[in-house]
C-alpha cells in the first residue's frame, strides 16, 4: 500500500529545513529581512534568527517572518550575477521549506496567497542549484508531508507532493523499489484525474487545470525533465508511467512505448 512505502521512507518534518539551516548565515538571514523594502527589518530578522537556530516561528507568523519568506521564495537565482547565485539559492531553499514546513502541525499556516506546490517547485530548483545534495531528507520531508493529508480526499497539492517526490527518488541508486514507484505513480494519475471530475470549471491542462495553475508553469521544465529521465534501468511498465506523468505535466501528448 502507498501509506506503508510512505512510512518506509522514514518521514521527517524537521530534517530537511534543519540541515539547511546549517549553512544559512546571518548576512543570508539580514538580506531576507529587508525583502519587504526594508520594513520592520529588526522584527523579522529576530523572527528569522529563531527560525533558523530553533525551527520555531514566531507569532504573529503571518508577518514576523512569513511575509518576508514569501517575498524570497519567488526570488529567481538563475538570473542573478554568478558571484550571487549560489547564495540566492541557499536563501531560496531556507525560505521555501520554511514555508512548506508551517504548513503543518503545530503551526498550520494558511495566509500564504500562492499555493504550496510553488514553493515546493522553487525549493526542487534551489537544491539541485546547491552544492550539497539534500535528496535522501528532502525524500523523508515529503514523505511526511504525503502523510498527513487523507491520500483519497482533499486539494490537488499532494499531487505535486507525489510528482516531486517521483523525481527525487528515482534519482536515489537503489532506492526505492519499482513496485512502490509504480504504486506512487498510478495514485498520482488516478487522484488528478477524480479531483478533475469534480471540478467541470477546470481547464484542459493535466494537473494544472484543477490547480488553476495557467501556463507557463513552474512545473512544466520539470515534466520535460522526467519524462526524459534515463530510467534504463527499471521496469518498462514504471518507465510508461513516468514518461506519462512527465509529458502531460509538460502539455505534450504520450503515445506509449
Amino acid at each position: 500500500m502507498l501509506r506503508d512505502f510512505l512510512e518506509s521512507l522514514r518521514p521527517d518534518k524537521d530534517l530537511l529545513l534543519s540541515e539547511i539551516s546549517k549553512h544559512i548565515s546571518d548576512d543570508m538571514l539580514a538580506k531576507i529581512a529587508l525583502a519587504d523594502y526594508g520594513q520592520d527589518q529588526e522584527q523579522h530578522f529576530a523572527a528569522l534568527r529563531l527560525l533558523r537556530d530553533k525551527h520555531i516561528f514566531a507569532e504573529p507568523m503571518h508577518w514576523y517572518p512569513c511575509e518576508v519568506l514569501e517575498l524570497v521564495r519567488y526570488s529567481e537565482p538563475d538570473g542573478s550575477p554568478e558571484p550571487e547565485r549560489e547564495k540566492e539559492h541557499w536563501i531560496r531553499a531556507f525560505s521555501s521549506a520554511a514555508l512548506l514546513r508551517a504548513m503543518q502541525s503545530p503551526w498550520n499556516y494558511s495566509a500564504d496567497g500562492a499555493s504550496p506546490s510553488l514553493s515546493l517547485i522553487q525549493l526542487i530548483g534551489s537544491l539541485e542549484a546547491l552544492p550539497i545534495n539534500f535528496s535522501g531528507s528532502a525524500v523523508r520531508f515529503l514523505a511526511w508531508m504525503m502523510l498527513h493529508p487523507n491520500l483519497e480526499q482533499g486539494d490537488e497539492q499532494p499531487i505535486y507532493y507525489g510528482i516531486a517526490l517521483l523525481w527525487l527518488a528515482l534519482r536515489i541508486p537503489d532506492l526505492p523499489f519499482d513496485q512502490d514507484l509504480l504504486e506512487l505513480a498510478e495514485w498520482v494519475v488516478r487522484r488528478e484525474a477524480e479531483i478533475r471530475e469534480g471540478c467541470p470549471w477546470a481547464f484542459d491542462r493535466w494537473l494544472l487545470g484543477i490547480a488553476h495553475d495557467p501556463p507557463p508553469s513552474k512545473w512544466e521544465p520539470l515534466g520535460t525533465r522526467l519524462a526524459n529521465l534515463d530510467l534504463s534501468g527499471r521496469s518498462r511498465e514504471l518507465r510508461n508511467w513516468i514518461k506519462l506523468i512527465g509529458l502531460e505535466l509538460a502539455g505534450q501528448s504520450f503515445s506509449g512505448a
